[in-house]
């Protein structure tokens, strides 16, 4: 079954994450786990590059996707250059890493360019006090026609998945994504409950095993024509693959 990975990155993260994932192993794994497409992330907001030397160099294989820290006119320029003179076609939010509340007003600006570009803003969740999934919700309250993919659906802790469902009933512009969730019961029941267009596959390189994040899709023992839902056709919608 072709797989679209809607969640990985590229480049070095220093500090306490010590990993460095590149174009080449980048590929050996979309060949080995037979990935068609990547939605490809850098390793930080100052890491673009990276993604559009990658995607110049495999533009078939990547779909690349801008990391973006909220600040103002300039951010928001870099957002629009990216989209339309490099072919970014989403963008990319983490208030953990870049420490800032999901929720704060100085994101609206970003929600507001991403629904006059008509492009997905993917926002990762599950982590205290910038990213929890409820913070995600209060922001996509206000922008109701901006398709928001919640990474990780509140992560690993099981109150923060539960919200992260919870959220996506509650506001139909909402999507889930898998990776570093390890509750497959919640997939399954984000796929019965949220909706079988809104779940996405992802793996989330080089942070987790692209095996684990595939087996335990498979092991929801939803349906084949679910499974290829969540591991393909739902990103492919999304991003108009």
């Amino acid at each position: 079954m072709k797989i679209i990975d809607a969640h990985t990155h590229i480049g070095n993260f220093g500090s306490w994450a010590r990993f460095d994932f590149d174009l080449v192993r980048l590929k050996e794994q979309m060949a080995e786990f037979d990935i068609e497409k990547t939605l490809l992330t850098g390793a930080g907001f100052h890491d673009n590059k990276s993604v559009i030397d990658a995607f110049q160099k495999e533009p078939d294989l990547i779909v690349p996707v801008a990391w973006v820290k909220p600040g103002g006119a300039a951010e928001l320029a870099e957002i629009r250059r990216l989209v339309e003179r490099e072919g970014f076609r989403a963008i990319k939010l983490h208030p953990l890493f870049d420490a800032y509340c999901a929720d704060d007003t100085f994101v609206d600006p970003v929600l507001d360019l991403a629904e006059e570009l008509k492009i997905p803003v993917f926002i990762h969740s599950g982590h205290p006090p910038f990213s929890l999934p409820w913070q995600i919700g209060w922001l996509v309250e206000r922008h109701p026609n901006v398709k928001v993919v919640m990474l990780h659906m509140g992560h690993a802790h099981g109150v923060y998945v539960d919200a992260a469902l919870k959220t996506a009933r509650r506001y139909p512009n909402v999507y889930l994504d898998t990776s570093g969730s390890p509750m497959s019961v919640k997939i399954r029941e984000a796929y019965d409950t949220v909706g079988s267009d809104r779940v996405l596959f992802g793996i989330d390189s080089p942070f987790h095993e692209p095996s684990v994040e595939i087996e335990k899709i498979r092991a929801t023992h939803l349906p084949e024509d679910a499974l290829r839902r969540i591991y393909h056709d739902n990103a492919a919608k999304l991003l108009g693959l």
